[in-house]
């Protein structure tokens, strides 16, 4: 599925200016929650890139980014951590909300799209990374390494104070279609992750 994001990206992008596509790296401190089974919403620091395809269609652009999330709690039966860490790698539709507002340095975006999300899960005790998880697996001994399809929507605004380098703040809501009754168990859900976060982020036109 990855490389159908980078050849539709890259036949949409050779119909435009090479001027109007940007590439951003840079951290981001998130506080996000994980509705699969009301845990507890966390905070921490992520870090992400993103390729920015802008105004293919006037105040329409194209977004493909990559990111990294962690969420951990504490087991409820014995000793550990449960650890669930996601790589979502997003291509988004970006609506420009404010095409009003002729400033470069500020841009207030909507964006929806869809995603491949890497995900896997595991239990850390005893300051090692125990892979034998305690979840009801086909195979105890299984680690949780699966790939799973999802959405995602959400508003960005970023604030540029000098041209090679913004600010943004974000909102975004994950839906990851990655229950497995067959394989995960009859309670097994869906994962939401709703994302607040706000980071710096390095830009290199292409």
């Amino acid at each position: 599925m990855l490389p159908t994001f980078l050849s539709s990206f890259l036949v949409i992008s050779s119909l435009v200016q090479a001027n109007t596509i940007e590439f951003s790296l840079g951290p981001h401190y998130s506080h996000y929650t994980l509705y699969q089974d009301e845990e507890d919403p966390q905070s921490n620091w992520n870090a992400g890139g993103e390729i920015v395809l802008l105004n293919f269609i006037p105040n329409i652009g194209l977004k493909l980014r990559a990111s990294r999330l962690t969420y951990d709690m504490p087991m409820e039966f014995g000793e550990g951590t449960f650890i669930r860490e996601y790589v979502p790698l997003t291509l988004c539709t970006s609506f420009n909300i404010l095409p009003f507002l002729k400033q470069e340095w500020l841009r207030l975006s909507l964006e929806t799209g869809f995603g491949l999300y890497l995900w896997q899960a595991w239990i850390y005790s005893s300051g090692s990374q125990d892979t034998h998880l305690q979840v009801p697996l086909v195979e105890p001994d299984e680690k949780v390494n699966e790939r799973d399809i999802g959405f995602v929507g959400g508003i960005t605004l970023q604030m540029r104070p000098f041209r090679n380098v913004a600010v943004e703040y974000a909102t975004r809501y994950n839906y990851i279609f990655s229950s497995n009754l067959e394989k995960y168990g009859f309670y097994d859900k869906d994962e939401k992750i709703w994302e607040n976060g706000v980071g710096v982020k390095f830009i290199m036109p292409l």
